[in-house]
C-alpha cells in the first residue's frame, strides 16, 4: 500500500483491536469507525471549543490514553501539547502513531516544543 494514500480509519482499523485485546475494562471512542461512540471535544475550564482525539480510552480505574494519528507533517503543537497534560493529569498517556518516513519530523516538534508525557508510535512502509 502507498503510504500516502493511507487514511485515519485505515490505521484506527489495525489499531482498534489491538488496544481491545490489551484491555479488560476499557472504554473506546472514535468517530473514526462504525459502532463506536464518537469522541467529544475535549476543552479547558476556559475555553468553550477544544480538539477533539482521533481516540480515546478510558480505564476503569480512570487512566486515560489518546491516540493521535498524524499523516502528515501538518502538525497542530497546540493539540498535542493539550492532549499530553490532559492524558498525563489521568494517569495515561498520548501516543501519536505517524508514517515511517514522518518519524523524525514528529519527534523533532516534540523535543522542539518540550511535549512531554507522549509516546510516538509508526506505521511501517
Amino acid at each position: 500500500m502507498n503510504i500516502t494514500s493511507l487514511t485515519k480509519k485505515q490505521v484506527a482499523k489495525s489499531i482498534v483491536p489491538q488496544l481491545e485485546e490489551q484491555a479488560y475494562e476499557m472504554s473506546l471512542q472514535t468517530g473514526l469507525l462504525k459502532n463506536y461512540s464518537p469522541s467529544s471535544p475535549i476543552t479547558t475550564q476556559t475555553e468553550d471549543n477544544g480538539f477533539i482525539p482521533d481516540i480515546i480510552t478510558t480505564e476503569k480505574n480512570g487512566e486515560t490514553n489518546i491516540y493521535e494519528i498524524q499523516l502528515n507533517n501538518n502538525i497542530n503543537t497546540e493539540k498535542w501539547s493539550f492532549f499530553a497534560h490532559f492524558t498525563k493529569e489521568r494517569h495515561g498517556k498520548l501516543h501519536i502513531i505517524v508514517p515511517e518516513p514522518n518519524l523524525s519530523a514528529a519527534e523533532k516538534v516534540i523535543v522542539e516544543n518540550d511535549i512531554r508525557n507522549v509516546s510516538l508510535m509508526y506505521v511501517p512502509n
